[in-house]
């Protein structure tokens, strides 16, 4: 504390942001003991300075507390989010463009159509008025005014209010709208026009709908609501606008002017790229130089995500590194002093920090860089942890949410682990090979071989540093592991470093205008960009070089690294080597026994998800064994890998025994691929309707390349495995009932095709009736091969998923008398459930739950019968 002081002041604010986070610690009670402590520590420096430090850092604590709570919570109450009281709410706003518009790729996840990168423009807005009807407003108050300098024809009765806030617009492309002017016809789609039409510091004026950044729906779902409030500004509202048409240009030039500037210095340094540069060869170009990942593939940017290697992509400090690192060089080769040397890479940092963004990563190693090089400029001992400490410190003075990005967390757990052990398995690994090298001549060290040789062995080894470092942490935030990483860094550093280089030399010349030097500078970013995306491709088509995994869970990552901190600082606590290996072997001892010590399971529990119109059911059955009942949704939205999958993984699951595809929609069935690729599949249970329109070729081929069993499912028929639990198909009729009656089988559609099982266990009966519809539901209940043959008072239905949705189906009273459900799960939207079928089960006593408002719903079926839980109480 006392050479190193700002270690314990940043560990202090750390830890203060963590108790405000975790601990919901209210902002008054922490201000009240803020200012006691501080009087405190006042005193106590003033009389005893020896018992103050414990004080101060206490209330560096409190006021890390305070700070988050403030800078995370509080919002002025005219804010933009106070004033929708409903989703989708249309509107007309204006405000200032925050931040140019950029193109995102948004994947269509359709199985029956080749895959699509539909585009989505967006952009963010500093909202300054809202138009409104006061006759129709629910939120008119005192401060209410007219703003006649922005509008000053009121004639339509409607007014305009003051608000603030941030919003985020997004212009999709569902409506082809008409040409604004000319120039829009000369451009690829309407949103590159917005991207040349919406600057930075525009007014505009914008019409869309208005809604709240969603919570999660389900368990372990992405929190997006929570990730917008963290962002920085953060942001309140979403803007969902279909038509370039939507926005108008009020005025220019409303933003900051140092911003303005750098805004436009950048759209000047994307137009050299797209100039000079090849045209495949831009998008990972401006990806690694100007930090502009957006326009990168998708497909290229999953194959960096799986080799390990996407940190080549994210603006870190690692770019900075290899541009200060290359700057210094040349610098000294011009002979430069080292003052001077130390100011240019200083503003260089932070001018190249200020044109990518600002992004945290960035900024970090900026402040480092500015550290290093300042000590030299006044003459001072540059100290590396009060460096690490100081570029932590102020990265979360500006935003202390950036403690809980995963990306921070990598970035800086990537560093320390490169500062602090890359030498150390450098030195241990080739101890006699630097020994040699000591002993050898200069003329002999410097030759081309040995400084091959040298780099791959320090690449290598500080591969292996970062590696280790961010290995859990990302195998607990992203459940991947790319081993391949280690070797594959070595490969992709010195491409990585001609076009972050050669990107940089590029835009000086082309700024420049040298006709000659600028050619030749694009000419090899080009070729490395090819190379680089060539060897990504190759080794990401190969599935054996990463693996997912359920990952581990944050109390044994968290004891990861406090037992390789301690490992790393084992001579400072004096702790021997021996003693280290034995702790070491021993908690990976009890960390691997650990799962085989599992709860044994004594009961059955489903689980339906909200996937709004679609449906997916995950079911655990007492013997271990687990089945998943469709997975899929109408909507450019991955249900398997953005909803199941973080759901089994945080339940450690890692094999699906069986995988039931009710029928051939999308909704049923377009999150089964992402599963596929995730998680072992043992057994796909599909209709033989399926197989027949072969629709679904390639989800099908996928499943025979995983060497995974496909079975037919017809009535009559029991899916065996899950004792004491009994699982029998109700649906599809089999070939003989089909044959009997021509007429039905004409009738039927593929709706009325659908899987429908019953689980029995404990007494206790599920119907999963996917989207059987009226024809199905008629053929179902006449069947005499399917238990519900019988109209027994002794049949009854607990668990009942309502066909089709919840929507209308002419027999579905019948349906209700037959099987006389005590708990109705509808698994869809609002707008497809029907009030007429919500009400039938209503009236029957079955009491109904409903994806679109209670969320996930949860049921647990044993030996107290059934208990069940809904993800979004009332």
């Amino acid at each position: 504390m006392k050479n190193r002081p700002l270690v314990g002041v940043t560990l202090s604010f750390v830890l203060g942001i963590l108790a405000a986070n975790f601990l919901n610690i209210s902002l008054f009670f922490a201000s009240l003991i803020t200012i006691a402590l501080a009087a405190i520590s006042l005193c106590l420096l003033l009389f005893d300075r020896r018992e103050c430090v414990f004080s101060i850092l206490m209330f560096i604590l409190l006021s890390g507390i305070i700070y988050h709570q403030f800078r995370t919570f509080s919002s002025s109450p005219d804010n933009i989010s106070h004033f929708i009281k409903d989703d989708k709410l249309p509107a007309r706003l204006r405000g200032v463009v925050l931040a140019d518009p950029i193109i995102r790729h948004m994947l269509s996840s359709s199985l029956t159509t080749p895959l699509l990168q539909q585009e989505v423009a967006t952009f963010l807005v500093r909202a300054e008025a809202v138009e409104y009807t006061p006759k129709e407003s629910t939120y008119v108050d005192k401060r209410e005014e007219k703003i006649s300098d922005i509008r000053p024809d009121n004639s339509s009765g409607r007014h305009w209010k003051k608000i603030t806030g941030t919003m985020k617009v997004n212009v999709y492309p569902r409506v082809q709208a008409h040409s604004i002017n000319k120039k829009e016809d000369n451009l690829k789609t309407k949103n590159q026009f917005l991207v040349n039409f919406v600057k930075y510091g525009d007014r505009i004026e914008l019409s869309g709908y208005l809604s709240k950044p969603s919570a999660p729906r389900n368990p372990e779902q992405f929190d997006y609501k929570a990730f917008l409030q963290r962002q920085r500004p953060h942001i309140d509202v979403i803007a969902n606008l279909t038509s370039v048409k939507s926005i108008q240009i009020l005025s220019r030039k409303q933003g900051n002017y140092f911003f303005g500037s750098v805004y436009s210095l950048k759209r000047k340094l994307t137009t050299i790229i797209n100039r000079y540069v090849a045209e495949g060869s831009v998008p990972l170009v401006c990806s690694i130089v100007l930090g502009d990942r957006e326009k990168v593939d998708y497909n290229l940017m999953d194959g960096f995500i799986k080799t390990g290697t996407i940190h080549f992509l994210a603006i870190s400090g690692f770019h900075v590194g290899i541009l200060v690192i290359s700057l210094h060089f040349f610098l000294r080769f011009l002979g430069i002093q080292t003052k001077y040397l130390a100011i240019i890479i200083i503003l260089f940092a932070f001018m190249y920090a200020t044109i990518t963004g600002m992004k945290t990563p960035i900024l970090r190693a900026s402040i480092m860089v500015a550290t290093f090089y300042g000590a030299h400029v006044f003459n001072r001992r540059w100290d590396l942890p009060n460096s690490i400490s100081a570029a932590v410190l102020l990265i979360l003075i500006i935003n202390p949410s950036d403690l809980f990005n995963s990306g921070f967390q990598l970035s800086v757990l990537a560093m320390l682990g490169i500062i602090f052990t890359s030498r150390r398995i450098e030195d241990r690994l080739w101890k006699s090979t630097h020994m040699i090298e000591k002993l050898q001549a200069n003329c002999e060290r410097n030759t081309v071989l040995l400084l091959l040789r040298r780099y791959c062995r320090k690449t290598f080894c500080a591969s292996v540093s970062a590696w280790f470092a961010v290995a859990p942490l990302i195998a607990y935030h992203f459940n991947l592991v790319t081993p391949v990483a280690l070797l594959l860094n070595i490969v992709v550093l010195p491409l990585i470093w001609c076009i972050l280089v050669g990107g940089f030399l590029l835009l000086l010349m082309g700024g420049l205008a040298v006709p000659v030097l600028a050619p030749l500078f694009a000419w090899m970013v080009s070729c490395s960009e090819m190379a680089l995306r060539n060897i990504i491709l190759l080794f990401s088509s190969n599935s054996n070089i990463f693996y997912y995994t359920a990952g581990a869970s944050w109390i044994w990552v968290f004891i990861y690294y406090v037992v390789a901190t301690i490992f790393v600082l084992r001579k400072s606590f004096r702790i021997k080597f021996e003693r280290m290996v034995i702790a070491v072997l021993l908690l990976l001892n009890i960390f691997i026994f650990s799962g085989f010590l599992a709860e044994k399971r004594d009961y059955l529990q489903l689980t339906c998800f909200d996937v709004k119109h679609g449906t997916a059911i995950f079911i655990q059955f007492p013997n271990g064994k687990n089945m998943l009942f469709d997975s899929g949704t109408w909507s450019n939205f991955d249900v398997g890998k953005r909803i199941v999958a973080p759901f089994l993984w945080e339940r450690k699951v890692d094999t699906i025994d069986t995988i039931v595809i009710s029928h051939e929609h999308e909704d049923h069935c377009n999150g089964i691929p992402s599963l596929v690729e995730r998680f072992t599949v043992k057994n796909v249970f599909i209709n033989k309707f399926m197989l027949q329109s072969g629709r679904k070729k390639e989800l099908l081929k996928s499943m025979r390349k995983e060497r995974i069993g496909i079975s037919l499912l017809a009535d009559g028929l029991e899916i065996t495995g899950y004792e004491p639990a009994k699982i029998t198909v109700l649906n599809p009729p089999d070939k003989d009932t089909l044959m009997r009656d021509e007429q039905v089988r004409h009738r039927l559609t593929t709706n009325d095709t659908s899987c429908v099982l019953l689980i029995e266990y404990l007494g206790y009966k599920i119907v999963l009736s996917a989207d059987v519809g009226e024809s199905g539901i008629k053929l179902l209940l006449s069947n005499n091969d399917t238990p519900l043959k019988n109209r027994s008072e002794d049949f009854v239905t607990d668990i009942l998923q309502v066909p089709h949705h919840g929507g209308f189906i002419e027999n579905t009273e019948e349906l209700i008398r037959r099987l006389r459900p005590k708990y109705a799960i509808i698994s869809g939207n609002r707008g497809i459930a029907s009030t007429a079928t919500i009400g039938a089960y209503q009236r029957s006593g079955a009491k109904v739950f409903k994806t679109f408002q209670d969320g996930a719903l949860s049921f647990t079926i044993g030996k107290e019968g059934i208990v069940f839980s809904k993800f979004i109480n009332d």
